[in-house]
């Protein structure tokens, strides 16, 4: 029993020198960062690069979809509104014609006399001819 003891022993002994191997690490990197400010930033800068182009990328896309979404809408309301305004001119035209053909044959039957068929055109001249001769 006393072997298991030992290598259980040299386990949390190895366990606890890797630990502290890399806080070792993690604190040189952090003395070489605090050295050189400016390197550091620049160094963190290409590293969130990739994703910075990435996030742009897709705002451009939704843009570009909002975009196109703004004109179809802009076309449809165009499309129904010159529509309506087609219709309602049409409307307009046929109240008008209506009005102005009314009143136009009203006048032309006031102002002309009626036509007379072929049998009112014989009945007068057979009237006239009597009246001759009784004169």
């Amino acid at each position: 029993m006393p072997a298991k003891k030992k290598s259980a022993k040299k386990k949390a002994a190895r366990k606890t020198t890797r630990k502290s191997t890399a806080k070792k690490k993690t604190a040189r990197k952090k003395k070489a960062a605090g050295s050189n400010a400016i390197d550091s930033a620049l160094a963190g800068l290409e590293r969130e690069i990739p994703r910075l182009l990435k996030q742009l990328r897709g705002n451009l896309r939704d843009l570009e979809k909002q975009a196109e979404q703004a004109r179809r809408d802009g076309e449809k309301r165009w499309r129904d509104a010159e529509r309506q305004f087609r219709k309602d001119a049409d409307e307009l035209r046929k109240k008008l014609e209506s009005v102005v053909s009314g009143t136009s044959s009203k006048r032309k039957a006031a102002g002309k006399p009626k036509k007379r068929t072929a049998k009112k055109k014989a009945a007068k001249k057979a009237r006239k001819k009597a009246a001759r001769k009784r004169a």
